[in-house]
Order: C-alpha cells, then sequence, then structure tokens
C-alpha cells in the first residue's frame, strides 16, 4: 500500500502564509502537519503532490519521499494534508481492506482506491484543479465526513495548537531537577527537557495547564515564563520573555510577550512587544516594540478576508498571519486578523492586508511601494548567513516565483514601483 500526502485547493486559505511552502509544512503542537500524519499512519512509502511550482524546494526538503509521482502501483491511500488524524472514526477507515472514500463537505479527506484511478488523479502531477475531488466521487463505498475532520482556516491553527501540544507530548520523557533558582507551578511531570538545555535561572515554568516541552541545545535567559502547554523549538532562545501556550520553532528568538501563537523556524522576536493569537513565518524579523491586537474593541468575533471574500472566525481572539521573509520596524503596531505576504516590509499602523513583496507606511503619509525583488533576495541571503544557514537555487526560484505570482496582488492594492525612503 502507497500513502500520498495531498494539498488542495483549501490551502489557499491559508495564504500568504503557504505561499512559499506546502500546507502540509505548516507547524502545529510540536511538529508540522506530514510529520504528525506521519507519526501516526507509520508508512513504508509515501508520495507527496503538491503545486507545481513548489516542487523544487518540497524535493529539496524532503529528500526522503517522491514529490509529485507520475506513477502508482497497488493500492494507494490519498490523505489531505490538513485531515485530522486524532479520531477513531478515521482510524477505523485507516484498517479498511476495501476501497473507499471520505469526503469533508466536497473536499477528499481520504480515500483509498486502486491504482488505475490514482493514476487518473495524478496527471496532471502537482494539479491543484478544483476538479481533484470530483475524480474521487461515484464510489459505492462513500463516506461523508463533518466540516471539523479538515483543518480549514488558519486561525483553526492557533485554536488547535495546545491541544496539539498536549497530545504530542503525551509519551514524552520527564524529568524532575532543573537545578537552581527555578520555581515550577503544577507538576514537575509536565517538564520535558532534553539533552543540552541551558536554563539560567531565575525562571518560571507553569505547568499547570499542559505540558513544556523545551528541545535540545535551547537556551532559557533569567526572569522568563513560560507557561504549558508550549513547545520551545532546539536552538532558540528565550530571553526574559513570557511565553503562554505557544509553539515556537527551531532557531529562533523570543523577547517581550508571546500568547497563545505559532512560530516557524529562524525567525526574530528578540525584543520587547507582544505577539499574540497569530502565526509567524519563517525568516521574519519582529522589530523591538512591534506589537499585534488580538481582540477587538467590541470583543466581537473577528472577521478575515480569505480568497477574497470576508470570514466570521467565530473566534473573538484572532491576531495576525505573517508570512516568510517579513520584516517589521521598530513600534510596529498590527490590527486584529491582519495578513501579511511575503518578504513584506512594515511600518506604523497596519490597519489592513498587505500585499507580498510590498513596503506597508500608509499610517506615515506614504503610498505602498513595491519591495525590489533582487534586495528581497540578498536580504534572505543575509539573513540564513547569520544563522550558518546556506542560501539555495530553490529559495531564491522560489522567491522569483512567488513575486511573479503576486503581481496582480500589488496591482490591485495600488502598489507601486519606485525607490523607497524615508
Amino acid at each position: 500500500m502507497h500513502l500520498l500526502i495531498f494539498e488542495d485547493n483549501l490551502t489557499l486559505n491559508f495564504h500568504p502564509i503557504t505561499l512559499t511552502r506546502p500546507v502540509f509544512d505548516l507547524m502545529l503542537g510540536t511538529k508540522t502537519l506530514l510529520n504528525a500524519i506521519l507519526d501516526e499512519v507509520k508508512p513504508e512509502h509515501y508520495s507527496l503532490l503538491v503545486s507545481e511550482y513548489l516542487s523544487p524546494i518540497t524535493k529539496r526538503r524532503h529528500a526522503n519521499a517522491d514529490v509529485n509521482p507520475e506513477k502508482v502501483e497497488g493500492d494507494v491511500v490519498f490523505i489531505n494534508s490538513l485531515l485530522r488524524l486524532d479520531n477513531q472514526e478515521l482510524k477505523k477507515l485507516l484498517m479498511k481492506e476495501n476501497h473507499f472514500v471520505a469526503f469533508s463537505n466536497n473536499s477528499l479527506a481520504i480515500a483509498k482506491v486502486g491504482s488505475k484511478l490514482a493514476r487518473e488523479v495524478l496527471i496532471p502531477p502537482g494539479s491543484m484543479a478544483k476538479t481533484f475531488s470530483n475524480k474521487f466521487k461515484g464510489y459505492a463505498d462513500e463516506f461523508k465526513l463533518d466540516d471539523s475532520f479538515l483543518i480549514r482556516y488558519p486561525w483553526h491553527l492557533i485554536e488547535l495548537n495546545p491541544e496539539a501540544i498536549i497530545k504530542q507530548s503525551s509519551n514524552l520523557k520527564r524529568i524532575s531537577d532543573l537545578g537552581e533558582n527555578c520555581i515550577v507551578l503544577g507538576p514537575n511531570s509536565g517538564l520535558i527537557v532534553e539533552e543540552g538545555v541551558e536554563i539560567e535561572g531565575p525562571v518560571f515554568f507553569d505547568t499547570r495547564n499542559g505540558p513544556i516541552h523545551i528541545c535540545s541545545k535551547a537556551k532559557i535567559l533569567p526572569f522568563s515564563r513560560i507557561k504549558g502547554p508550549s513547545y520551545i523549538g532546539k536552538d532558540s532562545i528565550i530571553s526574559s520573555a513570557i511565553v503562554e501556550e505557544s509553539t515556537i520553532g527551531d532557531s529562533v528568538k523570543i523577547g517581550g510577550q508571546v500568547d497563545r501563537s505559532i512560530f516557524a523556524g529562524y525567525s526574530n522576536k528578540a525584543h520587547e512587544g507582544f505577539i499574540g493569537h497569530s502565526y509567524i513565518g519563517e525568516w521574519v524579523n519582529i522589530g523591538a516594540i512591534t506589537t499585534n491586537s488580538d481582540l477587538k474593541n467590541t470583543y466581537g468575533t473577528v472577521k478575515m478576508m480569505i480568497r477574497g471574500e470576508r470570514i466570521d472566525s467565530g473566534m473573538i481572539k484572532v491576531g495576525s498571519f505573517i508570512a516568510d521573509n517579513v520584516k517589521t520596524s521598530i513600534g510596529t503596531f498590527i490590527y486584529t486578523g491582519k495578513r501579511i505576504g511575503v518578504a513584506s516590509q512594515v511600518h506604523g499602523y497596519v490597519f489592513e492586508d498587505v500585499p507580498s513583496f510590498t513596503i506597508y507606511a500608509k499610517s506615515m503619509g506614504y503610498r505602498l511601494f513595491e519591495v525590489n525583488l533582487e534586495s528581497a533576495i540578498d536580504t534572505q541571503k543575509r539573513m540564513m548567513e547569520r544563522r550558518g544557514v546556506e542560501q539555495t537555487k530553490e529559495d531564491v526560484d522560489l522567491l522569483r516565483k512567488v513575486f511573479e505570482m503576486s503581481i496582480e496582488e500589488r496591482y490591485r492594492a495600488g502598489v507601486i514601483k519606485g525607490d523607497f525612503s524615508f
């Protein structure tokens, strides 16, 4: 049996944070969506189906997978990247010997089919056509699942994150001795501290609501407070900060306050300021005092623009969704539920969504300017070098492709070309 993990049109709901990666590479809890699926299913072989422009970067990041396969043999199990496998009904489906398909509100969630249908679906490779799910319809053994089986919108990542940390940490080894000058509110058994972690007390750990998992070679500096459920990735630094119910990826620097948020790897928020109920991509630099709002003055539910439609999240607290390579300047303030596109640079008050590759300083009296593509590439290279990471051809090609893909978005927003300066 062959496992094929695919992304379909639902990934568009997560733009701009999925413009530079397949949706299965988003973080949830202590791992990516892909790794959560692989840990649950434990396949011998698996393939990944992604948009064609993401194929090169995906092949580099997932060297063990077959990306956008053109041929498959035998039975194939298709799993939507956004499927929530923490459900007994789905586990029973996975154990079925017969072929079946299962839909969640017209989106294919999971299917087990023969190689003939699988080959038909995989032509052309990397397609996210609207007809993708329709090709699976008509099976005699067809199941209907409710909406909750798929993660449909970006705010669902924030909503589900604490629960995911708890479940993914349940079988990990705990510690009982932190050394001196550390205070634990709640059970010590809720602390998971890997080899090589440096903790300089005094540090406060609160495990009353869930575990705290600190990965190898992370540093927790004095006067930090970490409230579980939280995850701190390897080589990350918590610098006299408050971290509450959040995921901090690998090689991330955190200062100030972070609440109910997810930081992907290699991003910086080294200074004072507040980030709440937000998803922050890779290679993002959050300037000093940058703060986002995650609560409306009316205490009403937050609405966001998703694929041109204003969608009610149904949640009172929703923050920002910031794509890869974004830079915020000192003293930036981001309004509730706003999205900031790839490689954009934002200043002052951000009260609307920002297109990719845009210099945004409207509150300071400036028009929107386009970020110079070559400058964005050079900036990424410099930031990577500071972390000992080499910029690859795939990284550069991806930036060029996303720049091209987002031209119309910038045009509609009134972004102009030219040299920007204060």
